[in-house]
């Protein structure tokens, strides 16, 4: 397991779409330096730094290519199906990572993985000029969600065909925003997410997102189970279940690439 590096592809039963991410597991402790130049180099929206605590508990880190972060959905399940796949974690137990947003959960339902994070509420906000100036597009409603912004647009293409201001995103509170709409077909609500704070000017499938979009989208539809799709241009496929103050995050992924990391 020690110094081994993976590549994989998150949120997708497919190659080349879903969201990269480097899985990298590590032998020995890190300095913050070195984590930070390994993932500037690896240049994968999110690189995943697992270490082994006993038994099915690890130590997880994640960084983009500028930036550690608190929480990253896809780098998590990564994580977890490396562990599972390549076979250094039992697919009969739960796999608990320990993070900087606390302890999480990730178990194995056949092939799909399910990770259970804290949900994030979301408030009705007022439609501030700053917020206008985010998106040349009418924004249907918006709302707060802990540490970003989901604005509301009025359909599904709409939010695909959105050109935002990544400038003035920047000007805002968090690390990015969301931007959502009722979906089509067999998708409850679509959604983009841009990041340009942390060194994503748009996330291809992003699990703390859909934290917050399921508490949104919840109220307004009035369920607790949904089908989601990120409509960027890798795009990717999420289930959510809400249950509680938790939200599970159910997906597929798949390895491309794995290798050794040299001292």
């Amino acid at each position: 397991m020690n110094n081994r590096i993976y590549f994989i592809n998150a949120f997708s039963k497919e190659k080349f779409k879903g969201n990269p991410a480097a899985i990298v597991f590590l032998s020995e402790k890190r300095s913050e330096e070195w984590l930070k130049s390994l993932a500037a180099e690896l240049n994968q929206p999110i690189t995943t730094f697992i270490r082994p605590k006993g038994g099915n508990n690890y130590q997880l880190r994640w960084f983009t290519p500028i930036n550690e972060i608190d929480l990253c959905g896809h780098g998590t399940l990564g994580a977890a199906h490396v562990l599972w796949s390549e076979g250094f974690s039992s697919s009969e137990s739960a796999i608990y990572f320990h993070t900087q947003a606390g302890l999480l959960r990730s178990d194995l339902s056949g092939q799909q993985i399910i990770l259970k994070f804290n949900i994030k509420e979301s408030t009705k906000t007022e439609v501030t000029e700053k917020l206008k100036r985010v998106i040349q597009l009418p924004i249907k409603d918006a709302a707060w969600a802990e540490d970003r912004y989901i604005l509301e647009l009025e359909n599904q293409d709409m939010v695909h065909k959105a050109v935002p201001n990544l400038e003035a995103i920047k000007e805002l509170d968090g690390p990015g925003i969301i931007i959502t709409s009722i979906g089509s077909g067999k998708y409850d609500f679509v959604s983009r997410v841009f990041a340009p704070k942390i060194g994503i000017n748009e996330d291809y499938v992003t699990g703390s997102a859909h934290c917050a979009l399921a508490s949104y989208w919840g109220y307004r539809l009035n369920k607790k189970e949904f089908m989601a799709y990120q409509d960027s241009k890798r795009g990717g496929e999420i289930k959510l279940k809400i249950m509680g103050e938790k939200v599970e995050l159910i997906g597929d992924c798949i390895t491309l690439l794995k290798g050794e990391l040299y001292n």
